[in-house]
């Protein structure tokens, strides 16, 4: 995927990239998940080794520390803040640090259908990870736009349309935004010329909505916004992830590849998929403040 930032200088991106959750290293244990999918019609194989590996770690998660229920106490929304984290749409009770091993297995299982006897495939993920059980952090709202509208809400963009992101936090903190695709890790926030005091993240105050990546919604005076057009070079749809990034307690940023020109164009700063997801393990595990959200967004031409 592309993105084209339009600032006092014109860029093109090829991903976006964020994300990030802390946790204290010495309250993590080692746990095991097992999960099987059926892949459907309407999937394709990519998705369902996502999907099970979902929920390898959801299972890992319950294995460690339980299952959640809308009754217990703790897992409740107090002061702002929760007592759970949310993988996928699925709440537990424990936070994904760091996943040490994962393996897929292909299986094929005869069921019966209207047409008599079928084989139809099966995806098994088995994963091993680092875990610890979720404390009080801060409960955050976060929208992905394509309009500079809070109703404008998507995670299915066209070619060439503007992306914008929403943020509010109850507390104080620090935040970052990245996209990753197929190629690297982009980072979108802080802005690409905001001044050396924003480079690790920017500063949010509590109780205060946010619109990035729109220039008539700049709170950070004398700093110029990137404006992000996705684009996509594919045919088919394209699917990118966007990663929000946000701690109350500040974070250093990863090492990144300096600005560089393709083409006359230049691409912002960036980082390897590995890279990065080490780097937040690290911060999930020596920060309990530290949450970084996954978003998929997928990319696709116009019918004209």
């Amino acid at each position: 995927m592309i993105i084209y930032i339009k600032t006092y200088i014109k860029f093109i991106l090829t991903a976006i990239v964020v994300c990030h959750i802390s946790l204290s290293f010495s309250q993590t244990v080692r746990s095991t998940g097992k999960a099987q999918v059926r892949i459907e019609s309407n999937m394709t194989e990519n998705e369902t080794r996502e999907y099970a590996e979902e929920l390898a770690k959801i299972n890992a998660i319950e294995n460690a520390f339980g299952t959640y229920t809308e009754q217990q106490m703790d897992m409740t929304i107090k002061d702002g803040k929760t007592s759970y984290n949310i993988i996928g749409s699925t709440k537990v009770k424990g936070d994904w640090i760091e996943t040490l091993d994962i393996k897929f297995t292909e299986d094929f299982i005869a069921e019966k259908n209207s047409n008599g006897t079928v084989n139809v495939k099966y995806i098994t993920c088995n994963i091993k990870g680092l875990v610890r059980k979720s404390i009080p952090k801060a409960s955050i709202d976060y929208e992905i736009l394509n309009h500079p509208d809070i109703h404008a809400r998507t995670t299915s963009f066209y070619h060439e349309e503007q992306l914008y992101v929403f943020f509010k936090s109850p507390v104080n903190g620090w935040l970052s935004i990245f996209l990753e695709d197929d190629n690297a890790v982009y980072r979108l926030l802080p802005y690409v010329n905001m001044r050396d005091e924003y480079q690790s993240g920017v500063h949010i105050k509590g109780d205060t909505d946010y619109l990035f990546f729109s220039p008539d919604d700049n709170t950070f005076l004398g700093n110029y916004v990137d404006e992000q057009l996705i684009l996509s070079l594919k045919q088919d749809v394209e699917y990118n992830y966007i990663y929000i990034v946000f701690s109350e307690d500040e974070f250093v940023k990863p090492t990144l590849e300096g600005v560089t020109k393709v083409d006359g164009r230049i691409l912002p700063k960036q980082l390897t998929s590995t890279k990065f997801q080490k780097w937040l393990s690290n911060n999930r595990s020596t920060s309990e403040k530290f949450q970084d959200i996954k978003v998929k967004i997928s990319i696709e031409q116009k019918d004209y």
